[in-house]
């Protein structure tokens, strides 16, 4: 029951992240179009960059939950199960201690920014840094606790089929 809230949560955030990058790279585009008019808007290197930020840290946890992070899959072909096995329970592991870890880096700096009322921008747009940060903050919390369900299905209930993860 909890590792389907997680997905569910993870697939939420996912498809939040997918909207705001379709609705950005309308932005964008109207961006483009108005400055080639001569009629910039302003803040847009602003908007982009926090943006890009949110986009990337809401779908971190789904990509998580799929087994569809960066692994060098070419090379466990060439070692026995067992093996692999235990290749994926250590990189599971430590995954899950990077990202848990840079929760707890960041987390202070995102109850700041949100505190303090931090932006970037100046003139006639300022943008709040706090989404950025808590995207941040959320994103690497949830990929941390999928790494971790991840590491307890590898030594509960390991894939009976060496090669790829199941989820592709």
């Amino acid at each position: 029951m909890f590792r389907k809230g997680m997905e569910n949560i993870c697939k939420f955030l996912m498809v939040i992240a997918a909207i705001w990058a379709f609705v950005l790279s309308f932005y964008i585009l109207l961006d483009v179009v108005l400055r080639n008019m001569d009629m910039p808007i302003q803040g847009t290197s602003e908007i982009v960059t926090n943006s890009i930020v949110v986009v990337v840290f809401l779908q971190l946890a789904y990509g998580v939950h799929l087994r569809a992070m960066i692994r060098a899959d070419f090379l466990m072909k060439f070692i026995g199960p067992g093996l692999q096995r235990w290749f994926n329970l250590f990189g599971y592991i430590v995954a899950a201690v990077f990202f848990l870890s840079v929760v707890y880096g960041t987390y202070p700096g995102a109850i700041e920014a949100w505190v303090t009322g931090q932006f970037e921008g100046e003139g006639a747009l300022r943008v709040p840094t706090w989404p950025a940060r808590f995207a941040v903050v959320a994103g690497c919390f949830l990929a941390g606790i999928n790494y971790i369900l991840l590491a307890i299905t590898e030594l509960v209930d390991p894939p009976v089929a060496a090669g790829p993860s199941p989820a592709h």
